[in-house]
């Protein structure tokens, strides 16, 4: 998939260098050839290159004219080594292919394997009495709705249509989805990378897990030229359309063909789509100071490994439960009489006292409530308090018993205490892989009901997208 950009070229700079022979300083432009395989930038260097040493970002040529940016949150390093020639390694976050010097670019497109499962585009073909296959020609708008990505308002809209190509000798046509971004004219990357992550991260959620084939995008703006007009050139400004290729050597391979159209089932996600783009968009673009409201990094990195929850994993879906019962539950510490007249007891001990013990009582006031302990948060989530509703009626009873709540969250904690003491212990049992499941259904089920699912809706949804087997 990202392989289709691997390629040779070549990195053009500008140098001022004397001229021996007329011992002026003139313009001259050296060239350094490169290789690029799958985000591995491989620089042939005949010499240090203090042009992009330190540098995040890089323009070359391939052999076919055609322009690329690279970029790396790590600056690109040329070690001033006696020893020439070199090959210096780089890792790619991301490379832009026909890239244009000046470019602003105002639309996203995306077009991956899992949006086409989502959002079906077969309405647009239809079939006549004759069995004429027919594809509508004007794009439907299905769904339109705006987020903020860094302070910036962005018009987002799922759209189905046809594409193709018509010839002599053959012609073919497909209907498609694509997720279009609108936004302002802008040349900034650290926006442009985030919408993105946005994309990128809404649909881990919807997939439950984190390889999506969402791995580049397309970007439309434009660029300042020139063209010749009576013998003088003339400044234009001209369209451009260009690719960008991400590159992350911890995401794990797509899945298949077979898994990857189970998408369909996720359907129901659209219903409050609008409200998922949002509560991500908020998290990618740090809007909240209160630690964000959705945790992606609990979410699977494949199916491979939601089939075999490890220890990082369970350490991330335990971490997300307790994220989220402080984010979006009522507040489980509760005052009660005997804490109020331990809290004056303590209060009185402190206005008495001097040093030490007068700081051990102060410490021992702030601490007399105390917060629940995993086991009872789960109990409180799946039964119900205050004002908060029961979340039994949305999870699915084929894999465990009502009355097995309290010994599956005392499991979680147990297993929570052990991955984070490391005393070694506890040992994981099958109990243990269903104790996180559970935590992972109440995870999904706490973040559906504050988008606005139906606890009917959360129910169909968990049973679809935390199935665990796909046949």
């Amino acid at each position: 998939m990202q392989d289709t950009i691997n390629h040779s070229g070549y990195i053009s700079i500008g140098r001022m260098v004397d001229n021996k022979e007329t011992t002026k300083v003139e313009s001259n432009t050296v060239r350094y050839a490169y290789e690029f395989n799958c985000g591995d930038l491989v620089i042939h260097a005949f010499e240090r290159i203090p042009e992009i040493d330190g540098k995040n970002a890089v323009t070359a040529c391939d052999f076919d004219d055609i322009e690329y940016l690279f970029y790396s949150k790590l600056p690109f390093s040329f070690p001033d080594f006696s020893n020439y020639p070199q090959n210096n390694h780089q890792k790619i976050d991301f490379a832009v292919k026909n890239y244009k010097r000046g470019s602003k670019y105002k639309e996203a497109v995306f077009d991956f394997a899992e949006l086409q499962f989502f959002c079906p585009s077969g309405s647009v073909v239809k079939e006549d009495e004759e069995r004429n296959v027919i594809f509508s020609g004007k794009p439907k708008n299905i769904s339109t709705f705006n987020i903020e990505v860094n302070s910036i308002e962005c018009e987002v809209s799922f759209i189905i249509g046809a594409k193709g190509k018509w010839g002599f000798a053959r012609s073919m046509m497909e209907a498609v989805t694509e997720l279009h971004i609108s936004f302002p004219e802008t040349d900034d990357f650290k926006f442009i990378n985030n919408l993105y992550l946005v994309v990128d991260c809404v649909f881990a959620f919807i997939c439950n897990r984190r390889n999506s084939t969402c791995l580049s995008m397309k970007v439309k703006g434009t660029y300042p030229s020139k063209f010749i007009d009576n013998d003088k050139f003339v400044d234009c400004i001209k369209h451009c359309d260009s690719e960008i290729y991400y590159f992350d050597k911890y995401r794990e391979d797509p899945e298949n063909e077979k898994i990857i159209a189970k998408t369909w089932t996720e359907s129901l996600f659209f219903k409050h789509i609008d409200a998922l783009f949002t509560m991500v968009s908020d998290d990618i673009s740090g809007k909240l100071e209160d630690g964000g409201k959705i945790s992606i990094a609990s979410i699977h990195p494949s199916i491979k490994r939601r089939n075999l929850i490890d220890l990082q994993q369970s350490i991330q879906i335990s971490s997300a439960f307790e994220f989220y019962v402080r984010r979006y539950l009522p507040n489980m510490m509760e005052e009660k009489s005997h804490h109020v007249i331990m809290k004056m007891i303590l209060k009185e001990i402190e206005a008495k006292s001097t040093g030490k013990l007068r700081e051990l009582a102060k410490s021992l006031s702030k601490n007399v409530v105390r917060e629940p302990a995993l086991e009872d948060k789960v109990i409180k989530v799946y039964k119900g308090y205050d004002k908060w509703p029961a979340l039994a009626l949305c999870i699915s009873e084929d894999w465990y018993k009502p009355d097995e709540i309290r010994a599956l969250g005392d499991e979680a904690n147990q297993w929570r205490n052990e991955l984070a003491h490391a005393k070694r212990s506890y040992e994981p049992s099958e109990n243990t892989v269903r104790a996180i499941r559970l935590l992972e259904h109440m995870n999904y089920a706490i973040v559906l009901r504050k988008i606005g699912f139906s606890d009917e809706e959360i129910k169909k949804i968990l049973e679809n997208a935390l199935i665990r087997q796909y046949y």
